[in-house]
Parts: C-alpha cells; structure tokens; sequence
C-alpha cells in the first residue's frame, strides 16, 4: 500500500509542478493515472495484491521520468510549493495556488 501511496504523491507534485510551468503533464495523463492507481487500491484492499497492469505500468513509467526532469529543472520554490500542495492535500484542505499578485 505504501508504494501505491508514493504513486500517488508523484502523479499529483507532477501535475503541480507542470502548472507552475515546469514540465508537461496533460489532464488526459493524470486522469489515466489517477483511474489506474485507483483500480490498485480497489483490487488491493480486496486482495492484498498491490500491482499495476502493464498501462498503468507505462503511464507510471512515464510520470516518473517526468517528475524527474522536474526535479533537474524546477528551483527549490516551485518544488517547495508543490509539496506544500501536496500536504495541504493529504490533509483535505484547499490546494490550489493562489493567483500570486504582480508588481
């Protein structure tokens, strides 16, 4: 269960750090992962099995190699912003970035 929590948190600090512009991650693409690592919850809690198909394999796979670059490229703001989202979250609260205010 532990690694189907880090899937996850990597598809969703993905997703925030492609919308502070770091990265590309398509709505379409989350939608997907989000939809495959549900089923491994689903058949998880059921079963005790936690494994993707070979899809969610692939869309993992790619979200990870993403998230990768984004962490060679991002600055430590937007990775900090984005685990600030990420825990804001986990913990039910708002999550979307404020629109930040320009001189």
């Amino acid at each position: 269960m532990i690694d189907a929590q880090t899937l996850t948190q990597t598809m969703l600090l993905t997703g925030f750090l492609a919308e502070l512009g770091f990265g590309a991650a398509s709505d379409e693409e989350l939608s997907a992962a989000e939809r495959a690592v549900s089923t491994v919850f689903d058949i998880g809690r059921e079963t005790g099995r936690w494994i993707l198909d070979n899809t969610g394999f692939a869309l993992f796979a790619a979200i990870a190699t993403n998230y990768d670059q984004q962490l060679h490229r991002a600055p430590l703001w937007a990775i900090t912003d984005a685990s600030e989202r990420l825990d804001r979250f986990a913990a039910g609260m708002t999550y979307q970035t404020p629109a930040r205010k320009r001189a």
